[in-house]
C-alpha cells in the first residue's frame, strides 16, 4: 500500500507520529513525499486506520472547527470562537455528556474509521488528500453537529451569566439587612440569622420577588434568592458538596462574601442554636 502527500514534510510528519512498533511490524517506508506500508492481517489495517484518524484529528481538526464556526454559523469575534472551540473541547473529553442530543452523536473517531475501511482495504495507492477531501462528508458533518450543540450552550452560558451580574448588582445596590447567615446544606436548606436562630418566616422574602421584575429578572423561589433578599454582608455555607453547581452559583454570585465549610463543622445540632 502506498499513500501520497503533498510535499516531503507532511509525509515525513507523518512518518514520526507512527509509534516505531508499528512500523516495523508492517515495514513502513519513507520514499521523499510517499510511504510504502505492508499491512498483512487485519488488526495491521485498523492499527493504520487508527493512526491516520488520530492524525486528522490532530492536524486539523481544531481548524475545522473554527471555519465551522466562523463560516458556518457566523461567529466572527475571536473571544466567541475560543468559547465554543473549548465546550466542543469539553464535549470530545467526555465533560458534558449531560447535554441534550449528545446521546444521538456518534464517535468522531469511529466515523472516520468508517470511511478509511474501503480505501485501506481495496486501493493499493491513494493520496492523502484525496482522503481529506472526499472521504470525510460524514465526519465534517458530525463536527458540525457538535459545534451546533456547542453553540447551544454557549449561548445558555452568556444568559446564565447576564443572569450572575443582575444578581450582583442587586446585592451592591441594596444594603445589607444583617452581619451574617449561616447556611445548613439539608433538604430543604436551613438558614440560621446572626443570633443562631432558625429562620422559619419567609414573608419578607417572598415579598422580594416583585422588586426582582424591576431587574428584568423573572425567577423561581431558590436558595440563591432568598439570601439576597436577606442581603448579609456573610454567607457561610456548611457543605460537603461545594462543586455542585448551586455552591458554584452561589459562590459567582456572593463572591467573597461567601465561605464554604465542610458540613461535619457545623455546630448547628449542639447548644447556642435555636431550632
Amino acid at each position: 500500500m502506498e499513500i501520497v502527500f503533498d510535499t516531503q514534510q507532511e509525509a515525513a510528519d507523518f512518518y514520526r507520529r507512527l509509534p516505531a512498533s508499528f512500523r516495523q511490524v508492517t515495514g513502513v517506508l519513507l520514499i521523499n513525499s510517499r510511504l510504502a506500508v505492508f499491512p498483512e492481517k487485519a488488526a495491521d489495517y485498523k492499527e493504520f486506520a487508527q493512526l491516520i484518524t488520530r492524525y486528522i484529528i490532530e492536524k486539523h481538526e481544531k481548524d475545522w472547527i473554527m471555519d465551522i464556526i466562523e463560516k458556518h454559523y457566523y461567529f466572527t469575534e475571536a473571544e466567541e470562537q475560543v468559547a465554543i472551540l473549548n465546550i466542543v473541547s469539553a464535549i470530545f473529553a467526555g465533560e458534558k455528556n449531560d447535554l441534550p442530543q449528545m446521546e444521538t452523536l456518534k464517535d468522531r473517531r469511529e466515523t472516520i474509521m468508517e470511511s478509511l475501511e474501503s480505501i485501506l482495504q481495496e486501493h493499493n495507492t491513494f493520496t492523502f488528500q484525496s482522503i481529506i477531501r472526499f472521504r470525510l462528508t460524514a465526519y465534517k458533518e458530525a463536527l458540525r453537529q457538535y459545534v451546533e450543540i456547542a453553540i447551544d450552550e454557549y449561548k445558555l452560558e452568556q444568559e446564565y451569566q447576564v443572569f450572575i451580574d443582575k444578581l450582583r448588582r442587586i446585592i451592591r445596590a441594596y444594603k445589607p439587612l444583617c452581619e451574617k447567615i449561616e447556611v445548613y446544606d439539608e433538604h430543604p436548606f436551613k438558614l440560621y440569622d446572626d443570633h443562631h436562630r432558625l429562620i422559619r418566616n419567609v414573608q419578607s422574602v417572598r415579598s422580594f420577588y416583585p422588586l426582582l421584575k424591576q431587574w428584568g429578572i423573572e425567577a423561581e423561589p431558590s436558595i440563591v434568592l432568598t439570601l439576597i433578599a436577606l442581603a448579609p454582608k456573610q454567607v457561610i455555607i456548611y457543605t460537603d458538596r461545594p462543586e455542585h453547581g448551586m455552591m458554584k452559583t452561589l459562590h459567582r454570585v456572593f463572591e467573597d462574601r461567601v465561605c464554604f465549610v465542610t458540613r461535619t463543622l457545623h455546630i448547628g445540632n449542639g447548644s447556642g442554636y435555636t431550632q
